[in-house]
């Protein structure tokens, strides 16, 4: 037998309490003031009334406070078939009448639980008790089971059988009871079980007689589920919400961690729902939710968040770093922070795409017209960045920028050196022809110990006018060196040049000259 089915059979019969209204000719007694009853049973309601004698009472109806008005529940929508008045005239004195008046409310509703007042309406207006009516509540179960504060002992729990139906506000102490784990009655019986914290089982209990009516069942958190909102691709810049849910009783509080250790969420740990407003791309990764109640606790699977964003922080970075001598290689690199990872096309500043793709664009060869600024275009699905500009500085080489004045420079060179050898030969050469010119047929009186060069020797002056002049010159007004004696040597006697007159000139069959002392004097005009 379900519960549906035994609550249809049962019917609240209400104790009497005064509910008075405070006048001598008119009073209400209802037969409780609180009323709990199972979904789906029926509960009969009872007003005992005295009106005057001499009052025609013209209707008699029953009304919830759920309205501004009171409306006769027959009238209600939402009563429509379930309800039923049982009305009825006791007796008459001299001075008043008493009545009796029933509600009668089949297959209760959670909705019904409300407050319901009766009420007479007569030819002099009606009367209606102040007096707080009678409050209904409606519940699934007729016990529940209660877990005790834990004791010492972190293992295991202290469960209590407790009856949930009777006056509302008020629960009974334990009762004895059936037990049941995982639907199935335990021989155990009596007031309490003991339970061992984060088991699998479901443990409910009935009361004694009432096997048809068990207690909700109790147990730890299930295996908990997450899940965002909105599905689908996750944006940067976008809301979205993590919701985590997990079977349990009693209820589960939740928390969420994130699986990254040391990194900080950001966000409100504690709740069953974790949101971001708005999500960044560092709130990527993996999230776990924590479902725990009194009966144990449980750890759900990890749920990942990919947070897709367009490319950021691009830049350019060229492999040698600076200077580039012309005719060397180089690569530049491009690199971008995105997700998903970013497509690359290189441009020239001026010069449009260089029609090259790819995170590296090498330039092999280099000459200085291919120098100049440079810049990538790094592109995704969600958007597109350019980087920096990068100046690329090519420097030409000295072969190619000063090819004329160093071929110049090195022919003078060249020549610079032929010249210093030949002369260097030259002279070697004529000094060996000195060397063996006396030995070769010289006259012995005409040797001295200078080589055997050409001689003048004692050459009186520069002029006729200025020789005695020249004379008496001081040795401080000669500006250039003075040679004493200059010796030519010719195949024969010669004359003797024109202002070397009186000069005694000797000849050798050498044609070389040597300068041994050359005295030369500055001539002055000598006075006339």
């Amino acid at each position: 037998m379900n519960l549906r089915t035994a609550a249809r059979g049962f019917v609240a019969f209400l104790l009497s309490l005064p509910a008075l209204q405070g006048n001598d000719d008119w009073a209400f007694t209802y037969s409780s003031s609180n009323i709990c009853a199972l979904r789906g049973s029926t509960v009969e309601i009872r007003c005992n009334y005295k009106s005057p004698y001499r009052t025609k009472v013209e209707k008699k109806l029953w009304f919830t406070t759920k309205h501004n008005e009171p409306v006769d529940l027959r009238d209600d929508t939402d009563y429509t078939g379930r309800v039923e008045y049982s009305c009825f005239r006791h007796s008459c004195t001299w001075s008043s009448c008493t009545g009796t008046c029933k509600l009668i409310i089949k297959d209760l509703r959670q909705s019904d639980s409300a407050e319901y007042k009766f009420r007479i309406t007569t030819n002099n207006g009606g009367a209606l008790s102040d007096l707080p009516g009678v409050k209904l509540s409606v519940t699934d179960h007729w016990t529940e089971v209660i877990i005790l504060p834990r004791p010492t002992s972190q293992n295991w729990l202290e469960l209590e059988c407790h009856r949930m139906c009777h006056l509302t506000g008020y629960r009974t102490y334990s009762m004895y009871s059936n037990w049941y784990r995982n639907e199935i009655q335990q021989r155990r019986q009596g007031y309490s079980y003991r339970f061992y914290i984060n088991s699998e089982y479901r443990v409910s209990c009935a009361a004694t007689g009432f096997k048809h009516l068990p207690s909700p069942s109790v147990y730890a958190p299930e295996a908990p589920s997450v899940g965002g909102t909105p599905p689908g691709v996750i944006k940067e810049g976008s809301s979205v919400n993590l919701t985590c849910t997990s079977e349990a009783n009693p209820v589960a509080k939740y928390s969420w961690t994130k699986v990254t250790t040391g990194h900080s969420l950001g966000h409100s740990v504690q709740g069953q729902q974790l949101s971001f407003h708005p999500i960044q791309s560092s709130d990527s990764g993996q999230y776990l939710c924590t479902a725990e109640n009194d009966l144990g606790k449980i750890i759900s699977y990890p749920f990942s968040i990919d947070v897709k964003y367009g490319p950021k922080h691009t830049f350019v970075r060229p492999s040698p770093p600076g200077e580039i001598m012309e005719g060397g290689s180089v690569t530049l690199s491009c690199s971008s922070d995105a997700n998903p990872a970013a497509d690359y096309t290189w441009f020239r500043e001026h010069g449009g795409s260089v029609e090259e793709l790819g995170e590296n664009y090498t330039i092999s060869n280099i000459t200085t017209e291919l120098g100049g600024n440079y810049y990538c275009e790094a592109r995704n699905a969600v958007g597109l960045q350019n980087s920096t500009l990068m100046f690329l500085n090519v420097t030409a080489t000295p072969s190619s920028s000063s090819s004329g004045p160093t071929t110049v420079a090195a022919g003078t060179v060249a020549v610079l050196l032929a010249s210093i050898l030949l002369i260097i030969f030259l002279w070697m050469r004529r000094k060996r022809a000195s060397r063996k010119a006396p030995d070769q047929g010289g006259r012995p009186d005409t040797r001295q110990e200078s080589p055997p060069c050409p001689v003048y020797d004692n050459v009186p002056a520069l002029t006729n006018r200025s020789a005695s002049a020249a004379r008496r010159e001081s040795i401080e007004e000669q500006d250039d060196p003075h040679y004493p004696s200059i010796h030519f040597s010719r195949s024969k006697n010669q004359e003797v040049p024109r202002g070397f007159a009186g000069a005694l000139v000797k000849s050798y069959h050498t044609e070389q000259v040597l300068y041994s002392a050359i005295n030369l004097k500055r001539p002055k005009a000598v006075p006339e």
